[in-house]
């Protein structure tokens, strides 16, 4: 699944659903979490990486002055 289709299935779905465990599996990367977890997670690594991103478009921009 895409993150943008997460973040749209995930802010339709009623709040009852978002606090319900998503698996009990040892194998499972979700083991012991719930919908709002994974919410929490992947906008966490999504604040991490903004910086990055923003610092790699800010570089790009700059260089295309001098490389024509």
């Amino acid at each position: 699944m895409k993150k943008e289709q997460f973040y749209l299935r995930y802010a339709n779905l009623p709040l009852n659903d978002r606090f319900k465990l998503l698996s009990n599996s040892a194998n499972s990367p979700v083991e012991g979490m719930t919908l709002d977890d994974v919410y929490k997670e992947i906008k966490a690594i999504d604040n991490k990486l903004r910086n990055d991103e923003i610092r790699r478009e800010e570089l790009l921009k700059e260089v295309e002055k001098y490389i024509q």
